[in-house]
């Protein structure tokens, strides 16, 4: 959809309203998909033999023109991730974080982390496991969220390939984000203090990702594709 995509915010709630730093909460639909486009990696929090559970997992966001969020993740069919959630309506939640810096301040108390995290609750929202139609599309969207544009640039997956792959949609009903910025927040007596000052750095160390330089087989072209080259 377009890139002014999401155009409205979650209702706060007792289940998403962040209760602690209120200043850096954010209930921005957009931005909250965004950290999760970002993050490509989230956790997701289910229960399984009455036991909560909690694994990595590929997030692949969708948002619709109704603005609403899904998110899609997939798997061994018979793992207890995608067997716990075949019954539609079951709770899960999906969380995913960012590390932006270290924030190193006078003190060790006020030490802290740049970060832009993100929780999402809902629900499994599974469909027919025999709509290929529907699962090369969920599996379309978990492919070029992790590498934009490789679905159309290999070999897209068989039947058998199908077959063996489990796929769990999760339709998002609220979320919220939290994110920090800046510098340390130190007490002013520690201002104050020149030893203390004139001893200790204080700052920010900031965090990226970036993609290296690729590495190729022994049997890939010799040109690096361009939506190769595109990654960051």
């Amino acid at each position: 959809m377009a890139d002014d995509g999401l155009d409205s915010k979650f209702d706060q709630s007792n289940l998403n309203t962040v209760k602690r730093n209120k200043d850096r909460a954010s209930y921005d639909k957009q931005q909250i998909a965004d950290i999760f486009k970002q993050a490509k990696i989230c956790h997701v929090s289910f229960i399984h033999d009455f036991l909560p559970q909690c694994i990595p997992m590929i997030a692949a966001v969708e948002e619709t023109d109704e603005g609403e969020l899904f998110v899609y993740f997939h798997g061994y069919p018979r793992a207890r991730f995608i067997q716990s959630l075949l019954e539609s309506g079951t709770p899960m939640t999906a969380t995913a974080t960012i590390l932006d810096g270290y924030v190193l301040a006078l003190s060790v108390f006020h030490h802290s982390m740049n970060y832009r995290s993100a929780v999402l609750y809902g629900v499994s929202m599974p469909f027919d496991d025999n709509d290929t139609e529907a699962k090369m599309r969920a599996l379309k969207l978990v492919v070029d969220s992790t590498t934009p544009g490789r679905w159309e640039n290999a070999r897209q997956p068989n039947d058998a390939e199908l077959k063996g792959t489990g796929i769990i949609r999760m339709k998002v009903d609220t979320g919220s984000a939290k994110i920090r910025t800046g510098g340390p927040k130190d007490d002013r007596k520690d201002i104050e203090d020149t030893k203390l000052v004139s001893e200790t750095w204080t700052g920010v160390v900031p965090i990226s990702a970036v993609a290296g330089e690729p590495k190729p087989t022994n049997y890939a072209p010799a040109s690096i594709p361009e939506h190769i080259r595109n990654l960051r």
